[in-house]
């Protein structure tokens, strides 16, 4: 009997609605496993990664050289050369273990070896000059990764070095291809010249093993709806996708559709595309739903409908958008500096605010691996440029489809581990969603709003004058803004396990031999200290360590661990991920600033989802240190005229 096609619908309303279906089966339920990290190329994972160890895990040389004490080197210039004597430095080369009690590096090529017990240097350097510090790179405790992370080689590599020896991933999808058509034969085994060569299930095989499906093929079937029927009904327990490989279309002896009309619901039978118009979209009655794919017999149409149907299905089950290398001109958010002798690559998250790029530079260095895993794409700064400055527009090339891109939330401003478990939830609701974070400090992200440069900021900032927060700063330097109120979290002295120095306020700072860690100027953190130390009568030179920054919380925390400080100025939280002790000193408000303009996008909308959640409200409620009372207020600068 020849079957008509009922109702062909165009592409993008087969795909909606195929999808829909599945989607209604629950057919795109994840499903996980736990594997080696060696094994997990190319495997997506299933829920979020942190750190169980920091890169490095030793203070080392960060460049070949001489280890020095800094203090030894005060005074030396070209025009006043100062010599070291055996026990006053140490060789060293790139990579190798600080010695004891030596803090910095001068680069071989700016020593003069006089002899093999001296040295003759020309310039003065500071503390950890070309020394890279306890978790530079990585802090233990950071979240690497979110869910639904595609891990690429970089990725395992960083993995790796931060402990994580086995991974959540996402369940491998498994596909079979059943060649159908009583003409056709398995290449090798053609006799005569009326054979037809089964070739599409070679497409079909390695098009899906591309996506990371396992494919069984099967040899082929005749034309024969009863061998078929059977086939199926056999193997519908054993894999997550089947696809009948021609007799798709409306000629006599075509069984596809009939085979799927007493195995499943056919939700599509027909597309309007050339080549691919004989297609069937089909729900096979297991539990849940799994597909049944009739393909078209041509190897173009079949790989058309590879591409238009069956990958978004694929990438939709894996929650992946795959890659795409494109070049566009994005707009620096950063003044860069570079090498003028060198080319020079540096890696970058990009977004779309409104209708510009822009693109965020990552950590640069070749020791370290992270921007590789973090990345969007690359700026090249070729030799004889000095200065890439903030607002200056370059070409970025894409490591990701513009699509994604586009739809990246660029997050700019104070540090706070809840935002990484924000952009955790935001790709749990919306897996086509990525933040990038970049941590400038409250101030920097203030300063990103109002040059329409990010779409939110965190701001903590802490009026002298009238002790609020952020809403004095937002008159003073907004015209219009759009504030929500996020948490309250408490702040306080991050000290060593059992307080051996006895640390109880701020007042304990300039106690002799109590090294203190600060924050970068401008974070809300260091605001919220010069306020309290003005207001105590505190001189900053007279705390040992005041001029020494870290740029997070977990840095501060990480630094205190590690006995390179005794004390810093940082969240509960922090505190309680390196089980170090924490003497709670002010509850501050900690908010998110919008791009006014943002409210419009949809993504505003899913991010206001996603914080009024209950599963992401009781996950904030169990972290230390957070009161979430307020959580989701939205304040605009006309209801305070």
């Amino acid at each position: 009997m020849r079957k008509i096609y009922l109702h062909r619908l165009d592409l993008p309303e087969a795909l909606d609605k195929y999808i829909k279906k599945l989607d209604e089966t629950g057919f795109f339920k994840v499903e996980s496993e736990v594997i080696p990290t060696r094994l997990a190329l190319n495997r997506v994972l299933a829920g979020s990664v942190y750190a169980r160890k920091s890169v490095p895990m030793f203070i080392s040389a960060a460049m070949d050289g001489i280890a020095v004490q800094s203090q030894h080197t005060v005074g030396a210039t070209k025009a006043n050369p100062k010599r070291l004597k055996k026990d006053q430095f140490v060789f060293i080369n790139t990579g190798n273990p600080m010695p004891e009690g030596f803090d910095a590096v001068i680069m071989i090529e700016d020593v003069n070896i006089v002899d093999e017990e001296t040295v003759e240097i020309y310039e003065s350097v500071p503390p950890y000059h070309n020394v890279r510090m306890i978790g530079e790179d990585v802090c233990e405790g950071d979240m690497i990764f979110t869910r639904y992370h595609l891990l690429k080689p970089q990725d395992l590599a960083l993995l790796l070095a931060v402990g994580v020896f086995e991974v959540e991933v996402v369940k491998k999808m498994k596909a079979c291809m059943i060649p159908t058509g009583t003409e056709i034969v398995e290449p090798e085994k053609i006799t005569n010249d009326l054979h037809i060569p089964e070739t599409n299930s070679v497409i079909v095989k390695n098009f899906l093993s591309m996506l990371g499906v396992d494919v069984e093929v099967l040899p082929p079937v005749p034309d024969d709806p009863t061998i078929i029927k059977e086939i199926v009904q056999n193997i519908a327990h054993d894999f997550d996708m089947i696809l009948l490989g021609a007799g798709s279309s409306a000629g006599t002896v075509d069984y596809s559709y009939q085979v799927a009309e007493d195995l499943a619901e056919v939700i599509v039978h027909g597309i309007n595309i050339r080549p691919g118009k004989p297609t069937i979209l089909a729900v096979l009655k297991t539990n849940p739903g799994k597909p049944l794919i009739g393909l078209p017999g041509y190897p173009g149409s079949c790989y058309v409908i590879l591409e238009e149907i069956v990958k978004p299905i694929v990438l939709r089950k894996y929650k992946l958008i795959l890659p795409k290398s494109e070049r566009i001109y994005a707009v620096s958010t950063r003044r860069i500096s570079s090498s003028i002798s060198d080319d020079e690559i540096i890696r970058v998250s990009v977004g779309k605010v409104l209708d510009k790029y822009f693109f965020i530079p990552l950590k640069r260095g070749a020791a370290v691996m992270e921007p590789l895993t973090k990345m969007d794409g690359k700026v090249v700064i070729p030799r004889g440029v000095e200065i890439v400055e903030e607002g200056e527009l370059c070409q970025v090339e894409t490591s990701k489809s513009l699509e994604e891109i586009d739809k990246n939330i660029l997050f700019v401003g104070s540090n706070d581990p809840i935002i990484s478990i924000l952009a955790d939830f935001v790709k749990k609701y919306d897996y086509t969603i990525g933040m990038s974070i970049s941590n400038v400090g409250s101030m920097g992200g203030l300063a990103a709003i109002a040059k329409k440069q990010a779409h939110i900021a965190g701001i903590h900032l802490l009026d002298a004058e009238s002790g609020e927060y952020n809403i004095p700063y937002l008159k003073k330097y907004l015209e219009n803004f759009v504030l929500m109120k996020f948490v309250k979290r408490s702040q306080g002295l991050i000290v060593q396990k059992g307080n051996p120095k006895n640390i109880k306020s701020l007042l304990d700072l300039t106690k002799k031999g109590v090294r203190f860690v600060n924050r970068q100027k401008a974070s809300g953190t260091r605001i919220l200290l010069d306020y309290h130390l003005q207001k105590l009568g505190i001189d900053p030179s007279h705390i040992e360590g005041y001029q020494d920054e870290e740029f997070t919380h977990l840095g501060v925390a990480l630094k205190v661990k590690n006995g390179f400080a005794d004390v810093g100025l940082g969240i509960a939280l922090a505190a309680e991920i390196f089980n170090l002790d924490f003497i709670p000193l002010f509850w501050e408000e900690y908010d998110l600033l919008f791009l006014p303009e943002f409210l419009h996008d949809e993504r505003f909308q899913l991010l206001l989802d996603v914080i009024s959640s209950k599963d992401f409200l009781d996950f904030a409620s169990k972290l230390k240190g957070y009161d979430l009372g307020q959580i989701s207020k939205i304040i605009k600068s006309g209801d305070l005229t």
